[in-house]
């Protein structure tokens, strides 16, 4: 199929269901090939295989344990403009467009910030690296790691791991803020783990690997200069129409008044975050209280994501080991995100 059209709108649009989306990425295949990336092979359900039967190799961002290294290697996308292929020294990847030249170009500059270079390589930087800029005529790819295919991680076995998950997305945010850069969709979908089967060995549950978490997707992002004023560093409205965009808004996001994306970005994350931990509420009362303080419904009483973080992690430190080891429930993953994640058309 020889594609036309050029814009990121059309290649949405044309990529529509899995057929067509493989079709559409399949006529670029040589394009990526010269590059060093061979794209991975559709077979039956439109899941997606390795493009050899070569073991994985290891990247320094993706690790399994002895049950899920051995797990089938297949990886389902719903999203067109996301596709997976393997380098020539058999590394995995995820290839995607990020760009048409003019439409979300501000996701390019700001993970050309935040994504590359030294920021990329400092360890409180969660967001994931962007290893490899591709232009075709007027359309921007990213190759990033391909680390997860959701935030769907092994159930935390005990309150501690749960409570590290989320220190370290609150750590990546406050870098992000640091950087004078606002995420504005911080929900589960937007989070990784590089455990990337996300699968344990049932007999042995206990053995829990100790993940590091990734922030992903960055097209409704802003950067602000650092020589700009503070009281500049604004934003109106949604990050897309409303007939767009269906994810849980703070109030100032629904006015028609300017706010600050840092603090939508933080009542994001206390929202995205508060069904995790509500129901061992008895246990971990603090670590409540300040979810509810990231997420509440005025603006001006909300921590900044650098202060949330710090107090956050002296709380943490100051809970009793048998509050830390205690097991914490499993939730079903649909009412996490149906509770947190509202996820639309993007």
């Amino acid at each position: 199929m020889e594609v036309e059209k050029r814009s990121l709108d059309s290649w949405r649009k044309v990529g529509v269901d899995a057929e067509s989306r493989a079709e559409l990425w399949d006529s670029h295949r040589q394009f990526f090939q010269t590059h060093g990336y061979t794209l991975w092979n559709v077979s039956k359900h439109y899941n997606h295989v390795p493009p050899n039967d070569n073991p994985r190799a290891p990247d320094g961002f993706s690790y399994e344990n002895e049950f899920s290294a051995n797990a089938h290697n297949k990886f389902s996308i719903g999203s067109p403009l996301h596709y997976p292929a393997r380098t020539t020294d058999n590394r995995d990847v995820m290839i995607a467009l990020l760009s048409d030249g003019v439409v979300d170009s501000n996701c390019v500059k700001v993970l050309r910030t935040i994504a590359t270079g030294k920021n990329a390589g400092i360890d409180r930087n969660h967001a994931l690296p962007l290893l490899h800029e591709l232009r075709h005529d007027n359309l921007i790819f990213g190759v990033f790691p391909l680390v997860g295919t959701a935030f769907i991680p092994t159930w935390f076995v005990n309150i501690a791991h749960a409570l590290e998950m989320m220190s370290q997305i609150m750590e990546g945010v406050a870098f992000l803020h640091d950087h004078l850069v606002a995420h504005r969709d911080l929900f589960l979908s937007n989070f990784l783990s590089s455990r990337r089967h996300g699968c344990w060995d049932p007999g042995n549950k206990s053995d829990f690997l100790r993940p590091r978490y990734y922030i992903i997707d960055f097209e409704m992002a802003v950067e602000f200069s650092p020589d700009s004023d503070p009281a500049t560093r604004i934003v109106t409205g949604p990050p897309l129409p409303w007939d767009i965009y269906k994810r849980p808004a703070p109030p100032e996001m629904k006015s028609d008044l300017p706010y600050s994306p840092f603090k939508a970005d933080v009542w994001q994350v206390g929202r995205s975050f508060i069904p995790f931990v509500l129901h061992v509420e008895h246990d971990i009362p603090d670590i409540i209280r300040l979810l509810r303080r990231m997420s509440d419904d005025n603006a001006e009483n909300r921590p900044s994501a650098r202060e949330a973080v710090t107090h956050w992690n002296q709380i943490r430190n100051e809970l009793p080991t048998a509050i830390l080891q205690a097991p914490i429930e499993e939730i079903d993953w649909f009412d996490l995100y149906e509770s947190c994640d509202e996820v639309g058309s993007l």
